[in-house]
């Protein structure tokens, strides 16, 4: 399962419902400031006392500290609405704390306020725990105009409105398991506001309309003097799906993306490339959508998808040229974006997470012999092999050389020395200086990936006697991990 979060923006309240946001936040937290207060003052009881039997804390046994007096003292802050979501709240604060506290001892209890919190102040975001259509929040639908609106309760019985309906007034409808429309009450405890949004979230919340169990929690934001409802939403994943090619995907130096999907065999089937959305300058908006389009060529060729690993090394895609340098039209950062939206994306259309391999020399070698040299690189654009004289793009190079990673690791081999004895076996490799001891009852494989990583993590100077060079050890070393 996938769980995702997307932001709406409530859309233009007007001046009593922004009040009335407005006093919810303050009594949220001056709430949640007087859990802290109490908290600190009872931290040693509560350290002790609410540890499970495996030393670690959780939200809900954390939640149970708030005994009734506890609880009978926060309605005085008028927060009846969201009681049980601020408890939650308050046990994630105390778990995340006490977790913390387990590594760094010296970790500062969280900040809280000795009076109550200043309006113009940073206020912490409204908890909703639960997705309900007669507590917390829901979402309601205008099937007529296709919008989209929050019911979210803000007030206790006390502080009910009495809400005006106009002649005209539109027929809403619960998005829930029994979508009914909604109706009007003499005295209201929430709200209805407007949403708004773009394409990619409105493509959630039309699969929330079909599936509204998917429909989680979500917080109630304040930010720039504007207010946004995020919402959490699980979006389960498509059946898996066996996967019979490979699909490099690259960023290009005139292209913003390309890829090649090879058999296999490592044989060419189909290379294209893929521009960015020019209808829009939201950042994530274009990301999303270059991230399905890449999901759906996936889905349509069941390929594996493999990736650049621009953490740490880069591709040397960039091209100087008489002083002016040449960029990739996706920088790392953009790029590395992309992956991250992957990385769920493909399991959501039932396909594996994509493969993450060296980018180093993906734009110096040759597809056909292999050749590895700088000197390939003819122009911004042109790579000619110096050895075999073949010629590319250097746009469909990158992805086609990625196509093939995985096929190029399966053929190579990695030899072991073995030595078996009666307690286990002996493992060995003088050549990137592994020498370890795996004992009969313990999984040769896991014993062997925990020591390649201790390998990965020694520093140049522990390999001064070894017959390789650091940087031959190390490609030897990531290709194992």
């Amino acid at each position: 399962m996938g769980l995702r979060t997307i932001h709406l923006k409530i859309h233009k309240p007007g001046k009593l419902k922004r009040e009335i946001i407005q006093k919810a936040f303050e009594n949220y937290n001056n709430a949640f400031n007087y859990l802290l207060k109490t908290a600190f003052d009872n931290i040693d009881d509560i350290e002790s006392n609410y540890k499970s039997p495996k030393g670690t804390y959780s939200t809900l046994s954390l939640s149970k500290w708030i005994d009734s007096r506890i609880s009978n003292e926060l309605n005085n802050f008028d927060v009846q609405p969201f009681k049980d979501s601020l408890k939650l709240d308050f046990g994630m604060t105390m778990a995340s704390y006490f977790a913390q506290k387990q590594t760094k001892p010296d970790m500062v209890f969280p900040n809280f306020r000795q009076d109550n919190v200043q309006v113009n102040e940073k206020l912490r975001p409204i908890y909703f725990c639960r997705y309900d259509t007669k507590r917390s929040f829901c979402l309601l639908y205008d099937p007529d105009s296709n919008k989209y609106f929050a019911k979210l309760f803000l007030m206790n019985i006390k502080n009910a409105k009495v809400r005006k309906i106009a002649a005209n007034n539109r027929e809403l409808i619960y998005i829930s398991k029994s979508p009914e429309p909604a109706k009007s009450l003499k005295r209201e405890t929430f709200i209805i506001v407007p949403l708004s949004f773009g394409k990619w979230q409105e493509d959630m919340l039309s699969q929330a309309v079909e599936r509204p169990e998917i429909l989680r929690t979500a917080r109630l934001l304040w930010k720039n003097n504007e207010y946004f409802l995020s919402m959490s939403i699980n979006l389960p994943e498509e059946q898996e799906i066996k996967t019979t090619t490979f699909m490099g995907v690259s960023r290009g130096i005139r292209n913003d993306i390309n890829y090649t999907i090879a058999d296999e065999k490592g044989n060419s089937i189909t290379k294209g490339s893929l521009e960015n959305c020019k209808n829009t300058k939201d950042r994530k908006q274009i990301i999303c959508k270059m991230a399905n389009t890449i999901a759906d060529i996936a889905l349509k060729n069941k390929s594996m998808v493999i990736l650049q690993n621009l953490v740490g090394k880069g591709d040397k895609l960039s091209w100087r040229e008489e002083g002016t340098v040449h960029k990739p039209a996706y920088g790392c950062k953009m790029y590395n974006d992309l992956v991250r939206v992957l990385d769920y994306k493909l399991p959501q259309k039932g396909l594996p997470v994509p493969a993450k391999v060296s980018s180093v020399d993906i734009f110096h070698t040759c597809c056909v012999c292999g050749s590895n040299t700088r000197k390939n690189r003819f122009s911004e654009t042109l790579f000619i092999c110096t050895t075999c004289g073949a010629s590319y793009s250097m746009d469909e190079l990158g992805s086609r050389n990625l196509a093939v990673k995985l096929i190029k690791y399966e053929k190579t081999t990695f030899k072991l020395k073995a030595r078996k004895t009666p307690e286990g076996m002996f493992l060995n490799n003088e050549l990137i200086g592994l020498d370890m001891f795996v004992h009969k009852n313990e999984n040769p494989y896991d014993r062997l990936k925990e020591e390649v990583k201790s390998l990965l993590d020694k520093k140049e100077d522990s390999y001064i006697n070894s017959k390789l060079n650091y940087k031959d050890i190390k490609i030897i070393l990531d290709k194992l991990s």
